[in-house]
């Protein structure tokens, strides 16, 4: 069990920002490494331009990896040389004098990245961590893009980018708060 605050820190020689308000693609960059890092059969994508962060190396499914946190899965496997997308969200994020789930953020409902990854019938890899200076990783689940695009249904929104839309999702909706807090593993 990993329990809240135990989870994957940044390994050591690794450059990640330690600023806690970072900008988010510097986090999302740190938080693709932990999770690279803690899962043997991922490697980082070779073009950073691609709708993908990782392609898988081997067979990745529950008996093959032992990331160190929980890992939650929404499909039986994926199999090796597929191309999966890392998004990064933080456990609890400042909501005037409260606090709040993290929320996962997804691009382009029609022509983007979230568009192509359906279409491609990718994987999403989708990573809860702790803020802060050391970032940690506590959950992840592996869930296909098809299943994202059903939960996302009535919540994209029209945003002034490239992709045109966005669209937003608590981890709470996909995992289990007793795992990503640590009382369940």
């Amino acid at each position: 069990m990993v329990a809240h605050g135990e989870g994957i820190a940044v390994p050591e020689g690794r450059h990640v920002s330690t600023d806690t308000l970072a900008d988010p693609k510097a986090i999302g960059t740190d938080v693709e490494t932990l999770v690279i890092d803690a899962i043997d059969v991922l490697d980082a994508a070779v073009d950073a331009d691609d709708h993908y962060d990782a392609v898988t190396t081997g067979l990745f499914e529950p008996s093959t990896i032992d990331a160190g946190v929980p890992v939650r899965w929404a499909t039986p496997l994926v199999e090796s040389e597929e191309r999966l997308e890392i998004k990064a969200c933080v456990l609890e994020r400042s909501k005037g004098t409260a606090t709040a789930h993290g929320s996962w953020c997804f691009k382009g409902r029609d022509t983007g990245q979230h568009r192509w990854l359906v279409d491609e019938s990718a994987v999403y890899v989708l990573a809860v961590y702790e803020s802060g200076a050391a970032k940690e990783l506590v959950a992840v689940a592996v869930v296909p893009a098809s299943i994202i695009d059903e939960h996302l249904r009535g919540r994209w929104y029209a945003v002034d980018r490239r992709e045109g839309t966005c669209a937003q999702l608590r981890w709470s909706n996909v995992l289990d708060a007793a795992v990503v807090e640590g009382a369940d593993d």
